[in-house]
């Protein structure tokens, strides 16, 4: 998949995203400024596409202007109609409480749960979200995702043994399904820095390769 379709796959440029989310180009400019939405996800120009993720990185395709994520529209929407003033906080308390919720349900701790979500905050607003999380709508889509990151990263961080002999490979396998359902699949630009390559494609091929 080029670049370009992958951007009309997920992402929309600020002009249509705007008319999606019933703001003007004007309002929804002055809702990024002043941090109460994401940031656009990708910003291309001058032969190259920016995330907060990645940085720049060169591209060969021709492509202008900033672009949303799609699933991102319910929180402009919050945060529009919000008091003037409280549309920051408007969209903060929905999403830290979906986050909370979701992330004490699994890790049984309040207060751990808590301080994850805080944490989780400004990756949401600076528009790290919509680039690597498959439904980031919803504070439960976010937090799945990194959950299934963090099991993942810590499984692989124990290099004392092989992964063959530390891990139930079935086991593990589904939980990278899982992941690969809670994660984007990236675009052709970064695809092989992303996670989704080392922690899903990667990781398959090593637990199926013949002993």
């Amino acid at each position: 998949m080029s670049l370009t379709a992958y951007l009309q796959a997920h992402f929309m440029p600020k002009a249509v995203f705007a008319a999606y989310c019933d703001v003007s180009e004007e309002r929804l400019s002055a809702l990024v400024a002043m941090g109460a939405v994401p940031e656009p996800t990708y910003t291309c120009g001058e032969g190259g596409i920016r995330s907060a993720v990645f940085g720049v990185i060169p591209i060969s395709e021709h492509l202008v202007g900033e672009y949303f994520r799609t699933d991102c529209a319910r929180w402009t929407r919050i945060a529009d109609s919000a008091s003037p003033g409280d549309e920051r906080a408007a969209v903060a308390a929905v999403l830290l409480q979906e986050l909370v919720d979701y992330l004490a349900g699994e890790l049984g701790d309040a207060d751990r749960a808590h301080a994850k979500a805080e944490l989780l905050l400004p990756h949401f607003f600076n528009g790290t979200f919509g680039l690597c999380i498959a439904d980031p709508s919803t504070g439960a889509g976010i937090a799945r995702k990194e959950l299934l990151q963090e099991r993942l990263v810590a499984l692989l961080s124990d290099e004392q043994a092989p992964l063959s002999a530390r891990v139930d490979t079935q086991a593990l396998l589904a939980v990278i399904d899982d992941y690969a359902h809670a994660s984007m699949p990236f675009s052709p630009a970064e695809y092989d820095r992303s996670s989704r390559k080392r922690l899903v494609d990667d990781l398959r091929r090593e637990l199926c390769k013949p002993s």
